[in-house]
């Protein structure tokens, strides 16, 4: 793998801080429990990223705002040189004083999670009954705080059905945010030790053939409105004109890693780096051997290949070298 960083490219990672949750998301693939690591401990782990040339570092758990600490590991991680970032559920951003720590601690950017605009299903989908509302105060808040905010949302049976009225509901309401995140579920374990929820509540899992005209209508939409997005754990073949958003694609083509420190349970916490997202618990079918897209696209989650089979699965005739230049800046990114 390439090392050599250019000037201002990002190499990010991920940190867990906490593994408590205020959310009991139905289909979590990192599941809290009650284990976080004090100011100490994450004092080293800047350092361990420090030493690997990391320099964008995104906080995450569980949920980092119910950390003690955050504020305290922003402010640390400015001083070593850093760009903090966090992923969050928003809720405790609907304390807009929190909000003001956050920004005055070194806090600029941050992806907020959200995975319907509909009451009932929030509630059902967070096991939170009314926290939807706590979200999206935390949007206003952070928004009329100058931070850039990110939106990342899984994809799943129940907002797979209005997937793009659920993202135009966004664009209206916070036209000032550009990027959006979309995650297909992570149903098996990520750290290779605790099994994701939503292995244990399959019915809440959108199979390809589901989301292939919703996904299809929202990346138009995003299109139209001069939004950029990325698209996690859905292969190329139901991703036809916008491969180049696809995650793992981008990842195999720019040879860039994944890193991430996880809060363990029952056992040492535990450094991951994966370099090629094909090597990540992925599947591919017999058909995928002939289709001319196999070499940039990642295939599919193992688990998601044991429960539905690999009949969705359908191999794609065009060059990869037109998505190979998209992806390294030859077309416009919003193209």
């Amino acid at each position: 793998m390439k090392n050599n960083l250019k000037p201002n490219q990002r190499k990010s990672a991920y940190m867990q801080i906490t593994r408590k949750c205020n959310n009991d998301c139905i289909f979590c693939s990192n599941p809290a429990f009650d284990k976080e690591i004090d100011i100490h401990e994450l004092e080293k782990r800047l350092h361990f990223y420090k030493n690997k040339k990391i320099n964008e570092i995104v906080f995450s758990g569980g949920e980092p705002t119910e950390s003690l600490i955050l504020i305290e590991a922003i402010v640390l991680a400015k001083k070593l040189g850093f760009k903090p970032k966090i992923i969050t559920n928003g809720v405790n951003l609907s304390d807009l004083n929190y909000v003001k720590k956050l920004k005055k601690a070194g806090l600029e950017h941050l992806h907020i999670s959200i995975h319907s605009h509909i009451d009932n299903d929030s509630d059902f989908l967070t096991q939170k009954k009314g926290h939807l509302k706590k979200t999206l105060k935390g949007f206003v808040n952070c928004l009329e705080e100058g931070l850039v905010v990110n939106v990342n949302t899984t994809i799943n049976s129940v907002n797979v059905k209005y997937l793009s009225h659920f993202i135009n509901y966004l664009i209206k309401k916070f036209p000032q945010i550009n990027h959006y995140v979309f995650n297909n579920l992570d149903i098996g374990e990520s750290d290779k030790n605790l099994r994701s929820k939503a292995g244990d509540n399959t019915k809440i899992i959108a199979k390809f053939t589901e989301m292939e005209l919703e996904l299809s209508k929202t990346v138009k939409l995003l299109k139209s409105n001069g939004k950029t997005f990325r698209i996690e754990r859905v292969p190329l073949c139901y991703m036809d004109e916008f491969e180049q958003f696809s995650t793992e694609t981008r990842k195999i083509i720019k040879e860039e890693s994944y890193r991430c420190i996880f809060i363990e349970k029952g056992r040492e916490d535990i450094y991951m780096e994966l370099h090629d997202p094909r090597k990540e618990r992925r599947h591919k079918a017999e058909i995928c051997k002939i289709c001319n897209l196999n070499c940039i696209c990642a295939g599919v989650c193992m688990e998601y290949s044991e429960l539905f089979g690999d009949s969705e699965l359908f191999p794609v005739f065009k060059n990869p070298k037109e998505i190979i230049l998209r992806v390294k800046g030859g077309f416009n990114e919003k193209n």
